[in-house]
């Protein structure tokens, strides 16, 4: 496997597939030709509320993180973000000239870049080996890919791939100036964007309280209390008495088996990550 910089920083290419691994991508191509749309199964999958929220949460990360990105990179690119399945879920074009390509070629949301529905390319190379794939012009096993030089990282969130982040280029544009960029992409999205995302921490916080079986009224009084408010504050907020309040919290701590506030942050905080690897 290629190294760039440092041990930390491996990438790999097609030439990194043992031969049987190659094999299943030829096959999967002689099978399935051309770019297949993966729409339906995407429906039935976004009845998953949570994936629903990862997937818009990635979206909106990726975007701030493409105008950043763009202010470094002067050529003309398209990233393709996609689910943990392969499916693109966004797409973006730096340029008019390459959004017209990218619709010649029929890609889009809902279409999958999946080994078996694609063959070789970037984002199927990253989920083959779990690492920052690159696939440089005819090294794709679809034709219309040939053009491209593309690189793509996964997206790990607290140990779970979220999905995966492809930056593309014309074919006559060197590639390996990309994989930093990619690599910094995946980190922040990860590390700055998804963590600070309201949505989602609410989510994980409902998901954490309905596990302990909390009351609609002791979930309104574990929101405030976690937010440091005083029993006063949530009394005057609820329009409940401070004696309720001290009370409601103290049968919080029972269901928690916490015993003060900060063991009670604390022990949401540690829920709130298991809930996340867990969904």
């Amino acid at each position: 496997m290629k190294l760039i910089f440092n041990k930390t920083n491996a990438w790999c290419s097609p030439d990194d597939l043992k031969e049987e691994q190659l094999i299943t991508f030829q096959r999967n191509v002689a099978l399935h030709t051309g770019i297949h749309n993966n729409t339906s199964k995407m429906v039935s999958s976004a009845k998953n509320d949570m994936k629903s929220l990862y997937d818009r949460a990635l979206i909106s990360s990726v975007r701030r993180e493409m105008v950043k990105i763009s202010e470094f990179i002067t050529i003309s690119f398209v990233v393709f973000l996609t689910d943990e399945e392969g499916n693109i879920i966004d797409l973006v074009c730096s340029s008019p000239d390459l959004q017209d390509d990218v619709d010649r070629v029929g890609l889009g949301v809902g279409i999958c870049l999946s080994k078996a529905c694609s063959g070789m390319n970037a984002v199927s190379l990253a989920m083959e080996m779990n690492s920052i794939g690159v696939v440089r012009g005819k090294e794709h096993l679809d034709s219309n890919f040939d053009d491209w030089n593309c690189v793509c990282a996964p997206l790990q969130l607290e140990g779970t791939i979220r999905g995966y982040v492809d930056i593309s280029f014309n074919r006559g544009q060197q590639i390996e100036f990309a994989i930093p960029f990619i690599k910094q992409i995946a980190e922040n999205v990860t590390q700055k964007w998804m963590d600070n995302n309201s949505e989602v921490q609410q989510s994980r916080l409902e998901a954490v309280f309905h596990d302990y079986k909390l009351t609609a009224r002791e979930k309104d009084v574990a929101h405030l209390w976690l937010q440091e408010k005083s029993a006063l504050h949530i009394s005057n907020t609820l329009g409940i008495s401070e004696g309720t309040v001290r009370n409601i919290v103290k049968n919080i701590y029972t269901k928690m088996n916490v015993n003060e506030r900060r063991q009670f942050s604390r022990k949401l905080a540690q829920c709130s990550i298991m809930t996340a690897c867990s969904s």
